[in-house]
């Protein structure tokens, strides 16, 4: 009998170890953003989703003369940096009354485009508005 014993006290042990190892987990929840690139043809944006590798891709044309397509793409926060000379910017909302207004306060100049996303976000993409040029205070 010792040995029935002390094989159930092994095996509840054994049974309640990987409890407490995902307990101890310190998992961190991902956060995620959306990033805007430009494309100027169709075999462009087919590489852009090619190497999205699973991630969740919308292509979106334009009518821009710069560029005929937007690729937005959903990555995981901290994993990617966007280009500073990047052309576009994306604005994320949980709520589409904030994505609608945001849509309605953008310049029309800036092309601004109004998208529900999959995963729930309105998203706002929009040029980035050029520099005014600056001007001296005092002629020379």
């Amino acid at each position: 009998m010792p040995k029935i014993g002390l094989a159930a006290v092994a095996l509840l042990l054994f049974a309640a170890g990987p409890s407490r190892a995902q307990q101890a987990c310190p998992c961190v929840p991902i956060s995620y953003r959306w990033v805007a690139l430009a494309c100027d043809t169709w075999q462009c944006v087919e590489t852009e989703v090619a190497l999205a590798n699973g991630a969740t891709v919308i292509p979106i044309p334009t009518n821009s003369s710069d560029f005929h397509w937007i690729v937005l793409k959903r990555i995981a926060a901290g994993s990617a940096v966007v280009s500073p000379d990047s052309p576009l910017v994306v604005d994320g909302f949980d709520a589409l009354k904030d994505g609608v207004t945001k849509f309605t306060a953008t310049d029309h100049e800036l092309q601004p485009v109004l998208i529900t996303a999959p995963d729930g976000k309105t998203l706002v993409v929009a040029r980035i508005a050029p520099e005014k040029p600056r001007s001296r205070a005092v002629g020379h």
